[in-house]
Order: C-alpha cells, then sequence, then structure tokens
C-alpha cells in the first residue's frame, strides 16, 4: 500500500473510534427510560422497608411485601425522615419505641452518606490541613499551613511563604515514630473543612497497614494507634465528623467489609461491621441514611440492587431486599446493533482514556450481515482492497464502522 492508502486507512479506524462512541451514545439519548434503583427507607412503623417511587405511580408508595399505601400517610409512616414536615403540622408523635422525639436530637442522628467508585479512582489530595481541635474561640478556623506526608516525616508548609515549618513538623513526625508509626504513609483521610461542627484530624494508614488517628489539640499532637487493623485490613476510610459524636466515619475493609470506627468508653477504637452483602469497591454504589433508630443501606451496581434495614444501636440487619436491574430499551438496542460501545470516560474512574462499555456476541450477527451487504453493494463502485478493508472494519465494529465507511469519500485506492 502507498501513502495515499495508509492515510486513508488511518483516517478510517479514527473515524471508526469517534462513531464508535458518538453513534451509541446519541441512539442512548434517543431510547432513555429511567429504569434507575427507587429510593427506600425503612419504617420505623411500619417495621419493614419502604420503596419510594412515584415514577409508576404518583399517588402511592408501597413495603417491600406489597402493601400499597396512599400518599397522604406517606409523611407519617416514614416520622424520622419527615420529621422536619411534621413538626410543622404538629403531628410529629411524642415518641417511638420508648424513644421521646425532639427535633434537635433527631436532626443530630441524621446520617446521610454516599460512596462511588469514583471516590477512590480519582486522583487523591497529596496534601491536608489540620485545623485545631480545641479552638480558644470555639469556631474552627484554617491553620495557615498544610502538611503533607513524606517518605520519612510529615512536613508542615507555611501557605503564604511555602517554607517548611521546621519545629512542628518535627514535633509530630517525632510523636509519630514514638507511638509506633512506620513511613512511608500508605494514604491519609480527613474532612478539610471549616463548614463542620468539629475537628477530629485524620486517620492515617501506615506502611504495615496499621490505621492511625491523628489531630492537633492545644498546638500540640495527638496521636493513637486505633487498632482497628487488628479487627479488618482497612482498603478505604470516609472521615465524618457527624454531630452526635458518635463515630468518626465509615470503613471498607479490603473483603468488601463496610462498617463505622466508633470511640469505646476507654478512649479506645472499634469497627461495628454492617451486616450487608460484601461491597465490591470497583463498581458498587453505597447510599446510607439513618436516623436515630434504624440505618437504610443501599449497595447498587448497574446488575442490581440489595438494600438493608440496619438496627442504629448495632447495625445488624432487620429487613433485607434484592432487586434485578430490569434491561430497558437502550439494553436491548445496544445488544442487537453495537458489537462494542467506545467512551472516554468511564463509569468507575474520574479518569479520561479511551474505555471499552459494552461487548455483544449478538451484535456480530449484524455486523457479519451488514458487512457481507457493503461488500457485495460497493464491489463495482470501488477498488477490491478499500471494499476489503471497509467490509474488515463493519464485521468488527457493525453499524458505528458502517457510518464511518459511508462518511469517507469514495476515490479508488491506488
Amino acid at each position: 500500500m502507498n501513502f495515499k492508502n495508509i492515510t486513508y486507512v488511518i483516517i478510517l479506524v479514527l473515524t471508526t473510534l469517534i462513531t464508535s462512541w458518538s453513534i451509541p451514545a446519541l441512539v442512548k439519548k434517543m431510547v432513555y427510560e429511567s429504569d434507575g434503583y427507587p429510593m427506600m427507607y425503612y419504617s420505623s412503623l411500619l417495621k419493614e422497608l419502604c420503596i419510594i417511587d412515584f415514577r409508576e405511580s404518583k399517588d402511592a408508595f408501597r413495603d417491600v411485601k406489597g402493601n400499597t399505601y396512599p400518599r397522604a400517610q406517606f409523611d407519617s409512616l416514614l416520622p424520622l425522615m419527615n420529621y422536619r414536615q411534621l413538626a410543622m403540622n404538629g403531628a410529629l408523635p411524642d415518641s417511638i419505641e420508648g424513644h421521646a422525639l425532639d427535633v434537635k436530637v433527631l436532626r443530630s442522628k441524621q446520617v446521610v452518606y454516599r460512596f462511588r467508585p469514583t471516590d477512590a479512582h480519582a486522583p487523591q489530595p497529596k496534601m491536608g490541613v489540620l485545623l485545631e481541635a480545641m479552638p480558644k474561640r470555639g469556631s474552627l478556623s484554617l491553620p495557615g499551613d498544610y502538611f503533607r506526608m513524606d517518605n520519612r516525616e510529615m512536613v508542615f508548609v507555611d501557605a503564604q511563604t511555602n517554607r517548611v515549618n521546621q519545629e512542628k513538623s518535627k514535633r509530630f513526625t517525632d510523636e509519630l515514630l514514638k507511638k509506633g508509626f512506620e513511613f512511608p504513609a500508605q494514604a491519609f483521610w480527613g474532612n478539610p473543612t471549616v463548614r463542620k461542627p468539629y475537628e477530629e484530624g485524620y486517620f492515617c494508614l501506615d506502611s504495615r497497614g496499621e490505621l492511625f488517628h491523628i489531630k492537633m489539640v492545644n498546638g500540640r499532637p495527638f496521636v493513637k494507634n486505633t487498632g482497628i487493623s487488628q479487627q479488618v485490613s482497612v482498603k478505604w476510610f470516609a472521615m465524618r465528623e457527624v454531630s452526635d459524636k458518635r463515630f468518626y466515619g465509615y470503613l471498607f475493609g479490603q473483603q468488601g467489609e463496610l462498617g463505622i470506627v466508633e470511640s469505646k468508653e476507654d478512649g479506645g477504637y472499634q469497627f461495628v461491621q454492617m451486616e450487608v452483602r460484601p461491597v465490591d469497591f470497583a463498581k458498587d454504589d453505597v447510599t446510607i441514611m439513618g436516623n436515630m433508630l434504624y440505618w437504610t443501606v443501599r449497595i447498587y451496581n448497574p446488575e442490581a440492587m440489595d438494600c438493608y434495614g440496619l438496627s442504629s444501636s448495632d447495625l445488624k440487619s432487620v429487613s433485607t431486599f434484592h432487586q434485578e436491574r430490569k434491561p430497558g430499551r437502550w439494553d436491548k438496542v445496544s445488544k442487537l446493533l453495537f458489537p462494542i460501545i467506545l467512551s472516554p470516560t468511564s463509569t468507575n474512574s474520574g479518569y479520561v482514556g479511551c474505555y471499552l462499555l459494552h461487548f455483544s456476541l449478538w451484535a456480530w450477527i449484524v455486523s457479519a450481515v451488514c458487512a457481507l451487504l457493503y461488500f457485495a453493494t460497493m464491489r463495482r463502485r470501488i477498488a477490491w482492497r478499500k471494499n476489503l478493508i471497509g467490509s474488515t472494519v463493519i464485521l468488527l465494529t457493525g453499524i458505528t464502522g458502517l457510518i464511518a465507511c459511508l462518511l469517507l469519500p469514495r476515490n479508488r485506492l491506488e
């Protein structure tokens, strides 16, 4: 093949890559229908998980046993979720299960958290902000410096001058080494904002996999080995300074464990595991909605959803629900038309690249038919080599390859 033929092949390949992303994206918008999972919440009155999905019916919601309730009862059947509206209407119960209901207490016990695979796969900050845990004025403020975890020390850098604070760095590094911390750190997690009720610093994973708690109290370092790694092998931690100070954050284990890190009465730490199925860190989304009595945990991915009602005291399961995702119009269309679908982004990663999102053997049958029709139709209109190259591309990529071939000029190969 000469230079002109090589150029044609390169242009054809690039055009096919573009159509393999753009054409499926356009078709998906054309046939899109809402096929996600419904919102769910555990009812403290019904003692069962409730399905809140007004896409099917605007006037009702139901529990997992199939019982349907009118829209007017929605607020009253989920009082710990809709307590603000009930309080405004003067309809908030005095107590539930022997627990007095007070708006301030209910607000402090509310828990909301969502984890997505992109949270872990996206680039993580290399520096953190360690706030004063006991501010003299009672409100949190930025310290004016940042820290990083180097191979052998914890380094504090002044934000204005960009100079290392040697004294502060040595003070914290010495305390870490004294408490048994081994550099380099594998990861550290915190919540670097002043828009929170209090400061609990950072949780840091050392080179041995030990989880340490680090914070600054009256300008001095507070370092403690949590001992959590003796209970579970830590993979990921999400720091959350909750209003009632019950726990520090959510912890994911290497084997799919999910739970919280609580503070013990003796000042220690304990991992309280949620009684849910193992979390697939690469593809599962996790949503947690909790109140003073029960937590609702949803673990879902493109294949299925598992929902759990947990007792807030020990996070043991009191109700479960499983739902397979129903194939929508897009699933049926893509299975027949597109043997492969490419995308510059991934559903489970924050990085830009070339990702294969779809692979269908059924669509290759359609692709083979399209390739034969193209070869037969074009054999007298274009050179045989161009026809053979185009037919091969269509066989591999289907409709998107056919569109790419039709977009290119039909000049004869030399």
